[in-house]
């Protein structure tokens, strides 16, 4: 390979990885209204009492993000509940997806909601690759 061409493929490889870098967990300045997702922000349940009585409610929760951590770990909700989440980035670029139920909020201050019809525990993660500790941005959603 002559230095040309590994000059060459340096510098795409350099493009590239700051391509990737800048779609991550770089500052957030996109804005946008929920409507991509439907429901609205009604308020923020820390899980302290989601799963206060029986099903069939509405639970309207807020899931703040920041560098590689959720601010919840744990949501509660009960089986039936209709829930509303908004996906809060504080720091960096974000996702929030919990793929049973085809939630997939991948804009600041957006929203998703969905029918808890399915008992159990339910993983949720980032859903948009945001740099080295994007794998620790998990939780789990527990359906009782």
């Amino acid at each position: 390979m002559t230095n040309r061409w590994r000059t060459a493929a340096f510098t795409a490889v350099l493009l590239c990885t700051a391509a990737l870098a800048a779609s991550g967990c770089g500052k957030s300045d996109n804005a946008n209204n929920g409507a991509n997702n439907g429901g609205t922000n009604a308020g923020t349940n820390n899980g302290a009492n989601a799963g206060a009585g029986s099903g069939g409610g509405n639970q309207a929760i807020t899931v703040k993000a920041t560098n590689f951590k959720f601010d919840q770990t744990e949501i509660h909700v009960k089986q039936g509940d209709k829930v509303t989440i908004t996906l809060v980035d504080e720091a960096g670029m974000h996702g929030f997806t919990i793929p049973d139920f085809g939630v997939d909020i991948k804009e600041n201050n957006g929203t998703a909601t969905f029918t808890a019809d399915k008992t159990g525990e339910h993983p949720y993660n980032c859903s948009i690759v945001c740099g080295s500790g994007h794998a620790n941005m998990v939780g789990k959603l527990i359906v009782d």
